[in-house]
């Protein structure tokens, strides 16, 4: 359809032009503004006759080609993340054993023993390295603004890798009570964790939840910090154990939950591509012919088309060795075309909030600073899946509130002159005209004069020979 380049005028300056267009709809039915089409099939499939605005294009091998490509790169994008965020064994980079550094003599010489037994068990089973410490507040509150960039401190300046799980507990020494020959004990107390971005799988949000409400329990009960982070371990190894064993529900419901976003993306690509290499297949074997409106179109044995109880058009076309049957429902009209659009708006809109989610995961890793390259990565593949969720989205919709504006247009007989202008248009309720036989026998028969017939002085002159 022409649409304005652009211009310029001596006052406003050049400006471009605006573009507009107007999808190909394809229809069994003969709607305002269509042309006629005849589509031959080369493998012994009926004829059928559509309408279109235009000659319909076929699908062509390099949509196959760019289909492909792209759910390849998002089937393979989704699967690593899906992988990445599994649980499973960590495979140390360098050797490292748990450690309890217990500087502030917090705890008694069993429980540094039970709880290095726990910590070892948890590395064992995880392959994590926790590593406690126990200091007063007046070792770091001078350099630190809190305990959390201490231990932040603490880890990066003592390990090299991602994991590691590191804890610091801290007194402040005015309030501690020192017992000879017994435990350094503190009504007041602060504690906090850093793990390594490699641990994130296994201490999860829920982990560390289960875990730290352990030991902030025993510890606002009056526990020492030994008996405490005892017990959150072995709150953590039971939920390790359950997180690694193949058959436990948590890693299936984890497994699961992790792999939405690929399931989703194979049950979109997948169909997708058969359908299009279906489509690709029976485009193979068919060309269209035009057949101007005005040309009474030749009968098509075994082609019928009636409408269904829900508005729906079906088309049936059947002959020696083959039966197939269509649906067309139309967008703007029909319970069940309403049934389409709504159930094509609830696929659409999960993969926008999937990008949505994509977006914020990249942002916020990207302000932590923590994986700069994966967060970059995150960001830029949400920007690109959220952008084609969405003009999918403006796609559908703009294409049903066109296909309802072009039901709206009355079809009268003022259509189809844009296709032919001079043609006659006729419509099915409107009468023919009388035939008109090619000449006038009246214009070529002798002419014979009212004087003649009427004037008998004419007569009588033309009986003297004065004719």
């Amino acid at each position: 359809m022409p649409h304005s380049s652009g211009g310029g005028s001596s006052g406003g300056g050049f400006h471009g032009g605006s573009s507009s267009g107007n999808s190909n709809h394809i229809s069994t039915h003969y709607y305002p503004g269509a042309r006629r089409f005849r589509r031959h099939y080369t493998d012994g499939r009926t004829d059928d006759y559509i309408y279109a605005r235009s000659k319909p294009g076929k699908t062509g091998i390099s949509t196959l080609v760019i289909i492909a490509i792209m759910g390849a790169i998002f089937i393979m994008a989704t699967g690593f993340s899906a992988f990445s965020d599994a649980p499973k064994f960590i495979v140390p980079k360098y050797r490292d054993d748990p450690a309890v550094h217990d500087v502030a003599n917090v705890m008694t010489e069993e429980e540094e023993n039970e709880l290095q037994a726990q910590i070892r068990i948890y590395n064992q089973t995880t392959g994590i390295c926790p590593v406690i410490y126990t200091t007063y507040d007046e070792e770091w509150n001078r350099e630190y603004e809190n305990l959390e960039k201490f231990t932040y401190d603490k880890y990066v300046s003592n390990f090299s890798d991602e994991q590691h799980f590191v804890i610091v507990y801290s007194i402040p020494v005015n309030d501690a009570v020192f017992t000879p020959g017994s435990v350094v004990t503190s009504k007041e107390f602060k504690w906090e964790a850093v793990q390594g971005d490699e641990t994130d799988p296994i201490i999860t949000e829920s982990a560390f939840r289960r875990f730290g409400k352990v030991i902030q329990k025993d510890l606002e009960a009056g526990k020492g910090p030994g008996t405490a982070f005892i017990d959150g371990f072995e709150t953590a190894n039971v939920n390790a154990e359950n997180m690694l064993n193949p058959t436990s529900p948590s890693r299936i419901f984890k497994l699961f939950t992790g792999s939405i976003p690929l399931l989703i993306t194979l049950g979109f690509f997948i169909p997708v591509f058969i359908l299009m290499l279906k489509t690709y297949k029976k485009d193979k074997a068919m060309t269209y012919e035009e057949v101007p409106l005005d040309v009474e179109p030749s009968p098509v044995p075994g082609l019928s088309t009636y409408t269904n109880a829900d508005g729906g058009v079906v088309t049936v076309n059947k002959g020696p060795g083959y039966y197939e049957k269509s649906v067309n429902y139309d967008a703007a009209k029909g319970t069940a075309g309403k049934v389409v659009k709504a159930i094509s708006l609830v696929v659409i809109i999960p993969f926008i909030l999937v990008g949505i989610g994509t977006i914020t995961g990249g942002i916020a890793i990207l302000k932590a600073g923590n994986d700069r390259t994966g967060g970059i990565f995150m960001l830029g593949f949400g920007i690109v899946w959220t952008l084609i969720s969405l003009s999918t989205l403006i796609s559908l919709l703009s294409a049903s509130a066109r296909a309802k504006k072009k039901m709206e247009i009355p079809l009268t007989a003022e259509y189809p002159k844009a296709e032919y202008p001079d043609m006659k248009p006729v419509t099915p309720d409107e009468p023919k005209a009388a035939e008109q036989p090619e000449f006038d026998p009246q214009f070529f028969g002798s002419a014979k004069s009212d004087y003649e017939s009427e004037d008998e002085d004419y007569k009588r002159m033309k009986r003297r020979g004065f004719e």
